[in-house]
This record gives C-alpha cells, structure tokens and sequence, in this order.
C-alpha cells in the first residue's frame, strides 16, 4: 500500500485516508477507512482496471442504482465511488461486516471457538435469514451466482446475517445484463458444469441448487452433499448425481455424519434428496427458496418446543455420537 499512498477520493472530491489492508481477494484489496470504523474500502488491482476496469465501473454503477431503490445494510453493496490521486476510477467504498465467516458456522470443529453454546436452532435461524436476504436479492433481479460461505457472516450473538463480495453478482439493470464472471465447481448445478462462469445465465433454480447445498454444509457441520466414503471427488459426484444419502443411504458416512443427518425432519431430508438426486439432472424437481424457508421455519418452532433436539453432535463419534450441546 506504501506504494499506492494512503489517500483516496470520493465521488464529492473528498480526501479520505485508508486505514491498514483487511484483505486480499483475487480482484482486488480491502481497506479500512480510516474516520469511519463501519466503511471500507476496495481498491481493484491496476492489471485487472487495466483489462476490463470500464466494465468493472459499469457494472458498479448499476448496482449502486438498485441500491438506492432496494438494497439493505444485509448486503455490502457499493456505496461510493473511489478514485487515485489522480482522479482515477479505482473502485468503491461499502459498508463494514460485522461477525463471523458462515465458513466457520459449518465446520466441525471451528464452530465451537467462532460460535459458543451454538444448538441446531441458531443455526436454522441463520439459514432462514440467508434465505431471506436471497429472495429480496432475486426481487430485485440479482443472482449471487458465486456461492461461497465466506462471503456470508453471521452474528454469533444475534441472528444478523450479512452477505459481501457483491461485486461478482449477476444482475440485468436498463436492459444490460452483468454476468458474475466467478464461481465453484462444487457449489454449481450440473447445467452449468464446464462452462465458463461468464458464460452462464443463472436462474432461480441453478440458485437454488446451490443455495441448497450450503444449507446442507450448515446443518451437516461442513460435509459436502457429494462427499462420499470411498467415492469419487464431490464434484464427479454432483455431475452424476450420486447423493450418499439418497434411497438406502449405502455411502452415508459413518459415524456423526449419520447422526447429523438422521437428525434432521423427515421432510427435510426428503427435500435434500430429491434436489441433490433428480433435480441435479432435472432443475424444476429442485426444491425452490420459499420451500426452503417454510420448511426451515417449521423446524425452527420444533427446535424451540422441543419436538427436535436443538444439540449439535461432534465429529468422529460413534452411533451413539457425544453430544456438545443438550437440549
């Protein structure tokens, strides 16, 4: 940063000063501001401004017209424009994520140091506000298209839910369409599986196809839906759809991995397996975002009555796994 000085502009002609580097990301760095602890600031590499920077600054200035229209502090969308010292468009301040990678929400042992005294009710709760913030995102014609649960933080100790890196999202505004030219193989539908991410129209269905499998890496402390003993990789898997938990459960991992998922309702399991079975081929058989969030709701008030048990149970136990939280 010593190179680049500390100082920016803002679109009002405003010199603000950068505080130290919070990240670095495959486009570009994160600052912070420094008067503002709740502003940030990021600041795109010179070679990718210099390969494809106008389209960049298209695309960041449509978005800041759905933000003033319908976006939320939920979602860490661009704010201001940012320039150099010499009055160069070099990227744009947002507002500052409070919380915790649901990265470490889902993963088996990370979660008991990020999350303290987590049960299976927050976490749903977590997951019904993701979804939530996806259907206000879709409203507006947005499609997260990357999915990735670093790019979600949660609140260890509410149930807030942010969503950043939105600068990759798909999004058609005044009839020009912006493709999220980044991506997974792993969180991706199969329709869209060896195509080049810029290339792709995500739907709702190909959302929902991987909206699902992160609820799965959340309720199941990380596996992958296509994680299977013995098998192939997830992503050989996801292409022919071979789901481990589908009819007869054969490749379930041993252990609490099978506890986890026996856990869950019936009918959530049902969903998990039509979605990650026929709808891996067939994307209308996939289970859409207000089913999901019905059915999530519903398991939410069971957690909370009693009718489920709210515990979280820990990696390589037995079938009668330890149990870390009780009811």
């Amino acid at each position: 940063m010593a190179l680049r000085g500390r100082m920016v502009t803002d679109s009002l002609g405003k010199v603000r000063r950068l505080g130290k580097r919070l990240e670095r990301g495959g486009e570009g760095e994160i600052f912070a501001l420094q008067d503002r602890q709740d502003v940030i600031v990021k600041w795109y590499y010179p070679e990718v401004l210099k390969k494809r920077g106008d389209e960049l600054h298209r695309k960041v200035e449509a978005m800041r017209e759905l933000r003033d229209a319908q976006m939320t502090r939920d979602v860490c969308w661009p704010l201001i424009r940012v320039f150099d010292d010499q009055h160069r468009w070099i990227g744009f301040a947002m507002y500052r994520a409070q919380g915790v990678k649901m990265g470490f929400l889902a993963h088996a042992l990370l979660y008991q140091r990020y999350f303290p005294g987590l049960d299976r009710s927050r976490v749903v709760g977590y997951l019904i506000r993701f979804i939530e913030i996806v259907q206000q995102l879709h409203r507006a014609g947005v499609c997260i298209g990357d999915y990735n649960l670093n790019n979600v933080f949660c609140m260890p100790s509410t149930q807030q839910v942010t969503l950043i890196d939105c600068d990759s999202y798909q999004l058609r505004v005044g009839g020009t369409f912006y493709p999220c030219p980044v991506g997974s193989p792993d969180m991706t539908p199969k329709e869209h599986q060896g195509v080049a991410f810029r290339n792709i129209v995500r739907t709702s269905q190909s959302e929902a196809f991987s909206l699902a499998i992160v609820l799965f890496k959340c309720l199941m402390l990380g596996r992958h839906p296509y994680d299977i003993v013995g098998g192939d990789d997830p992503v050989r898997n996801l292409r022919r759809g071979n789901f481990a938990y589908g009819e007869g459960g054969r490749d379930v991992p041993e252990g609490a991995w099978y506890d986890l998922w026996r856990e869950l309702p019936e009918g959530i399991r049902d969903m998990f397996v039509t979605t990650f079975t026929s709808g891996a081929n067939v994307p209308r058989h996939r289970a859409t975002l207000p089913q999901w969030h019905a059915a999530l709701t519903e398991y939410r008030q069971q957690l909370e009555s009693g009718e489920c048990s709210r515990r979280l149970i820990g990696p390589g136990s037995s079938k009668k796994s330890q149990v870390l939280h009780a009811r």
